[in-house]
């Protein structure tokens, strides 16, 4: 009898516990809804006033998760002390360790980081309010973050009020009231007290809603907003920028096989040189800058075969550095190459782009077919590591090249051991199209820099001009465009980030409203006002 006793009480407990286990409904349709707050347990009410208690308790209408409190949950005004989340059943109670302050609004903002416990439902933006007062402050305030330099909108930048003025307050203290942009860049303040602001906006790298970091994306509004109506309309857009904080050093350097160095720089250089360790300047077949002058490649510099000591000056900065000889394959490797582009305009030579530059080639050994029929070529031309094919070609037509074995040979003597081959296709002459930009800015006497951009967002060509202008850009392929407008107020040619402590704004970067769409064949033009 004993041992059925302990059997039924075994079994009586395994089917307790399950009873006991939270576990998503079966079968219906599927639970969307997610959890609400319930007024029966809930102290005190949301929106109630003259609180004097030390925990708050919400009570939801079923079990729920809050996902990290510490990073998704914030008070404001905020309190300089992170207060205790316990959760138990259908309760979350918040224990604070001190008084709040008093005659004061607080919003407890919640975002999204509560959700129900089987789906995950989460509550949208939910918010907690109350205040230790006689009335619930009715002030708000709302607007937008954006990129500086991108002009799209920035998510996660918290948008930070102050009751101080200054600039420094920004790196010592903590606002009285802020909020996080959502997805669109966009921020609300509700429940604000009345007065007026310093209006502020930060990237905080460090989530200590301070400006202290030099990598912080900042943004601050060009004057004070006071808030004194609760009908008046309160909207401001903020730019941030990253001010230009790096300082001059080589970030990544590499000697490649057959000889190809390779290095960039932190920041662009106007002057750069090379000096060997015993102060001779460095020799070396050709030098490649990139346009923003901030990587180089050498191609057969005068290295030893062992390690090799260079002092790099880039401007006033100079850096030692040690370059290491590679590592040579035990085969040669095949001297490869591809078109710029299969496709080019009638008249326009015809380019392969090889590895390594280009010393020499043999005119025998580089045709150009027309089908079967040989095509004479008018001339053969070396560009650094491009191979030029100038010849009589006819729009809308097909052609073909070959490059027969040892036929290229470049600077470090390697061959194309294997034929080259492909096709080359000829365009007819009414292809492209053209887009002319009428610029009709309010400030006649400021530079700009006017990008055409394609629509992956790759630069296709760029074009400066001064006030009141027609820019025009020819030969594009059909598609859609973007324009993009740079104030380059220093003429230097490229945009300039500002720097906050400075009060030093980045130079503007406007965007046209809408796309460009260009067909063969067709010359489009607009109008554009900034």
């Amino acid at each position: 009898m004993k041992i059925i006793y302990y059997i039924s009480l075994f079994l009586g407990i395994i089917f307790l516990q399950n009873c006991a286990q939270i576990s998503a409904p079966t079968g219906g349709d599927p639970d969307e809804i997610p959890p609400a707050l319930d007024s029966n347990g809930t102290v005190p009410l949301n929106y109630s006033t003259n609180f004097r208690g030390n925990q708050i308790v919400l009570t939801f209408n079923e079990y729920f998760v809050l996902k990290n409190p510490t990073a998704n949950v914030f008070f404001s005004p905020s309190i300089d002390y992170e207060p205790e989340f316990v959760i138990k059943g259908k309760t979350l109670t918040i224990l604070f360790e001190r008084q709040l302050k008093e005659n004061t609004t607080y919003t407890i903002n919640f975002g999204d980081a509560i959700s129900d416990y089987t789906v995950g439902n989460k509550i949208p933006d939910f918010k907690y309010v109350f205040s230790t007062g006689d009335f619930i402050d009715s002030m708000s305030t709302r607007g937008k973050v954006i990129d500086a330099f991108t002009g799209k909108p920035v998510e996660g930048a918290v948008v930070m009020l102050y009751e101080d003025y200054t600039d420094s307050i920004v790196s010592k203290s903590k606002p009285i009231y802020y909020s996080v942009t959502n997805k669109q860049g966009d921020y609300t303040m509700n429940y604000l007290k009345a007065g007026t602001y310093k209006l502020f906006a930060l990237k905080d790298e460090n989530r200590n809603f301070m400006y202290d970091l030099p990598n912080e994306q900042v943004g601050a509004n060009d004057s004070l907003i006071t808030l004194l109506s609760d009908t008046a309309s309160s909207y401001s857009v903020i730019s941030i920028f990253t001010k230009d904080y790096k300082k001059q050093a080589i970030t990544f350097k590499k000697f490649y096989y057959p000889g190809k160095l390779v290095m960039t720089f932190a920041r662009a250089a106007d002057s750069i040189t090379f000096y060997k360790n015993d102060s001779t300047e460095l020799k070396y077949e050709s030098i490649e800058i990139n346009e923003e002058r901030d990587s180089v490649i050498i191609w057969k510099p005068n290295l030893g075969s062992e390690k090799s000591v260079l002092n790099v000056r880039l401007d006033t900065t100079v850096e030692t550095i040690n370059i290491y000889p590679f590592s040579a394959p035990k085969i040669t490797p095949n001297l490869i190459a591809k078109p710029k582009s299969p496709t080019i305009s009638k008249d326009k030579p015809f380019v392969l782009v090889f590895e390594q530059p280009i010393d020499s080639f043999s005119m025998e050994g580089v045709k150009v077919f027309k089908d079967t029929s040989k095509i004479p070529l008018s001339s053969v031309l070396i560009d650094k590591q491009n191979l030029l094919l100038i010849f009589d070609s006819k729009q809308d037509e097909r052609y073909s090249y070959l490059i027969l074995p040892n036929s290229i040979t470049d600077i470090f003597g390697i061959q194309n051991s294997d034929s080259l081959t492909g096709k080359i296709i000829i365009r007819k002459d009414d292809y492209f199209g053209s887009f002319t930009l009428k610029l009709n800015p309010k400030n006649d006497s400021v530079n700009y820099l006017i990008s055409i951009l394609d629509d992956k967002g790759n630069l296709i060509d760029k074009k400066a001009t001064t006030g009141v202008s027609e820019v025009n850009f020819n030969n594009l392929e059909p598609g859609k465009y973007s324009i993009k407008a740079v104030e380059d107020i220093n003429q230097n040619g490229k945009w300039d980030t500002g720097d906050y402590y400075l009060k030093l704004k980045p130079e503007q970067v406007f965007y046209f409203p809408q796309e460009i769409e260009i067909r063969s064949n067709w010359e489009m033009a607009e109008s554009w006002g900034i």
